[in-house]
């Protein structure tokens, strides 16, 4: 390239020009490096009274309560000091019950500009809250209870895929179904027993927050569940007194001396027999138990009141519970997964109370419980046994009974569509 004297060459002249910028550039910068930066605004103070409902608070920390949690746990994840967690612990505690938290269960930490926590609240309940509040260096703890509304209504369905199905297709939780069950489970196993085309209608008080939505079921007055062409009833009936309890069509006590089945909700995967083919040995032999096919580690309810003759493991029923209870009747529960602690020879344990969980262990295929009954020694089939009724309605009471059920029925007989579902008011719904 030709290059003329005293000229820059186009190159060098971009150079300089570049070299130029750069020299401004780091200069300015170094002026606002060292330079005071101005002080950002002062951020408007937070009146927590002033702050709408349902919007979330400045620092706002959810959590939920994880399995072997205790609220130590919890505040000592989101940051406190082991002696404030504690602090704060034996506040709660002067209010609510500690011991009575389970998974799930909801708590909103809030913390100062600062990052120190401030406030704590803890959802005991779809109602009840309790709210922790520091103030002069201590934890304050107070409970809110949220005003229910309770609406009876009446609630509908035919059967048509499953009972779970069918229930949260009519726009109910499946909650309802577990209420059910519970009125109905010496009569019924929910497990096995419900077929398409059965049919329900319950009546039962609904619960509702100021806001209108659901919060829950409460009591079931009135059940008739239609299992292949039969009714199963079941009225609840409050005595002067104060009590009540749950009387089928004819006055009888519904609640008998065994349940329909040990576990709240699974699958029956085998049948009793006295020729099976074993799974594991292919050959057949007898099959003197029901077997329930559920999730390892589901609780195993016992199915009546009883005294504990042999827990542990026993070869190749795995770890295996057995009861003793009255009338000559024995259960026992196989392939446990554990047992616990306490369920051991002389203790006595309740209808309900959990003596295992569902496992695979000694011969087995797969997580399932095998129960068997025997009775007088010898292995009887545990849903064919025709247990009589609990003592039936006195005398006294009958006539007041029976003016009960039949208001109950006629509105369970209501043709369904025939109208918007019946709403009692709460003076009403107190009976």
């Amino acid at each position: 390239m030709r290059v003329v004297p005293g000229s820059l060459s186009p190159s060098f002249a971009v150079g300089a020009a570049m070299l130029l910028a750069a020299a401004v550039f780091l200069g300015s910068l170094g002026r606002s490096w060292f330079q005071r930066l101005p002080d950002p605004p002062p951020a408007p103070a937070l009146d927590l009274a002033e702050v709408p409902a349902g919007v979330p608070l400045l620092f706002e920390t959810p959590d939920r309560f994880r399995p072997g949690d205790t609220l130590v746990n919890v505040l000592r994840r989101n940051g406190f000091q082991a002696l404030e967690a504690h602090e704060a612990a034996s506040a709660f505690a002067r209010v609510g019950n500690v011991r009575a938290l389970r998974v799930n269960q909801a708590v909103l930490l809030h913390r100062d500009g600062s990052g120190q926590p401030e406030r704590l609240r803890v959802a005991v309940s779809d109602t009840r809250t309790i709210e922790l509040t520091r103030h002069a260096g201590d934890w304050l703890a107070r409970e809110t209870t949220v005003p229910m509304t309770t609406r009876r209504d009446i609630v509908r369905g035919d059967v048509e895929g499953s009972l779970w199905a069918s229930v949260t297709a009519a726009g109910e939780s499946p909650a309802l179904i577990e209420v059910m069950a519970r009125v109905l489970e010496y009569d019924m196993d929910f497990t096995r027993d419900t077929r398409r085309g059965d049919r329900y209608a319950v009546v039962v008080d609904k619960r509702y927050d100021p806001t209108g939505e659901p919060r829950g079921y409460g009591d079931v007055h009135a059940v008739r569940y239609t299992n292949r062409g039969r009714d199963i009833h079941a009225f609840r009936f409050a005595f002067p007194d104060g009590g009540s309890g749950y009387y089928d069509f004819e006055g009888n006590a519904v609640r008998r001396s065994f349940l329909a089945a040990p576990l709240a909700y699974t699958r029956i995967s085998g049948v009793f027999t006295s020729r099976r083919l074993h799974p594991i040995h292919r050959v057949y032999r007898p099959h003197f138990g029901v077997d329930y096919a559920a999730p390892s580690g589901t609780p195993v309810r016992a199915t009546a009141d009883g005294v504990v003759t042999d827990a542990g493991m026993r070869g190749p029923n795995g770890n295996m519970v057995t009861l003793r209870h009255a009338r000559g009747y024995v259960t026992k529960y196989l392939h446990l997964l554990r047992i616990p602690r306490e369920i051991r020879p002389g203790r006595r344990v309740s209808q309900r109370d959990v003596i295992g969980y569902v496992g695979s262990t000694g011969t087995s295929t797969g997580p399932h419980l095998d129960y068997r009954m025997y009775l007088r020694g010898r292995p009887v089939d545990p849903r064919a046994q025709n247990l009589p009724p609990g003592p039936p309605i006195s005398p006294e009471h009958r006539p007041a009974f029976e003016n009960w059920r039949d208001a109950m029925l006629r509105l369970l007989a209501e043709p369904r569509g025939a109208g918007p579902p019946v709403v009692f008011t709460e003076a009403e719904a107190g009976s």
